[in-house]
């Protein structure tokens, strides 16, 4: 008896899912795609084509004119088409025409309301060759309807043929940047606990990972902090802006100067030299432009061999000629990256 309750409101639950989804979805009438110097059979499979890719983003339900249906004519395009949509009860209809010119095909889509006629968003691609009319029509399924357009897809694995063997010439976007960062030590509670900074940056995006190389400096008035970092970054999403997470190793020097009095003797100066690991992550925006913003925020845990006089104090004792130590903090930088 229990099992059968239990499938029953499995089977329930699953039907007004599925209910709600196709109704929840805005319809859109489709019809075939105008063909000018193309084959055929071009005319139905960029079609169906199209539709699926407009329907994987789950926003419309495409209804798509049947290919023995005459009554769309191209003669009298947009009064045939606004009658079939009112037919199928859609919100909006779809116009559109794949021309070739040589080895070119200029795709155009319009998306217009069907109470009101109106074009509400429209785009014009070139796809440099025929092979090139599926990721073109998979831009455009997954902006259309969008503030975006399919000219300016900002997804870095949606390319054409002709982008491939550009990117196939060149593996991978180098950038130069620079940055401004802020870092806290923590359980420091001196007034040297706070430093400012400045970096470089080199970077390699692969695509998949993000690999740096950073020259910084952290400073205030009592205390520098010299790093060269190598890091890798690993993009989540394939986006133009999108976040990301990674870490890296740095070799690092600290030097401290300072002028405080314990116990009768006056404090002077110590350096370090150690390693310092850092974890953390951040947020991309423009990735993929010229110019890129970088924002992140990296745990970091140095260990150093520091190197004193035998007047240096360290959280209150003095630390004779040689000593081992640690410390902890929080590093949050801004960059700008300018690509090559």
């Amino acid at each position: 008896m229990y099992r059968n309750t239990l499938r029953f409101t499995l089977l329930l639950s699953l039907t007004i899912f599925c209910f709600f989804n196709i109704f929840a979805q805005t319809k859109v009438y489709l019809p075939l795609l105008e063909t000018i110097n193309l084959k055929k059979d071009f005319q139905y499979s960029s079609t169906r084509l199209l539709k699926n890719y407009i329907e994987s983003a789950n926003k419309y339900q495409v209804i798509m004119q049947d290919v023995n249906d005459s009554s769309v004519n191209y003669e009298n395009q947009n009064a045939s088409i606004i009658a079939k949509a009112r037919e199928k009860n859609t919100m909006y209809y779809i116009t559109g025409s794949l021309n070739r010119l040589g080895e070119n095909v200029i795709v155009n889509i319009n998306l217009f309301e069907t109470e009101t006629g109106k074009k509400v968003w429209f785009d014009q691609l070139k796809a440099f060759t025929p092979e090139d009319l599926d990721p073109i029509l998979q831009r455009v399924g997954q902006n259309i309807g969008t503030e975006n357009k399919a000219t300016t897809a900002d997804d870095i694995y949606s390319v054409t043929n002709q982008e491939t063997q550009q990117l196939k010439k060149k593996e991978s976007n180098n950038s130069f940047g620079i940055g401004l960062s802020g870092m806290a030590l923590l359980g420091d509670q001196s007034s040297s606990s706070a430093l400012s900074g400045l970096s470089l940056a080199w970077s390699f995006d692969a695509r998949n990972f993000i690999f740096d190389i950073k020259p910084s400096w952290s400073f205030n008035s009592t205390r520098d902090v010299y790093s060269l970092s190598i890091e890798m970054q690993k993009p989540i999403y394939t986006k133009g802006n999108t976040p990301f997470y990674g870490g890296g190793l740095a070799f690092s020097r600290t030097a401290i100067s300072e002028d405080q009095s314990y116990y009768g003797f006056s404090t002077s100066t110590a350096s370090g030299y150690g390693l310092m690991a850092l974890v953390g992550g951040g947020y991309i925006f423009n990735r993929t432009s010229t110019v890129s913003l970088r924002l992140s925020a990296n745990y970091l845990l140095g260990f150093y061999d520091v190197k004193s006089n035998n007047n240096y104090y360290y959280s209150g004792n003095p630390i004779h000629d040689k000593s081992f130590g640690y410390t902890n903090g929080v590093l949050i930088r801004l960059e700008i990256l300018f690509r090559r």
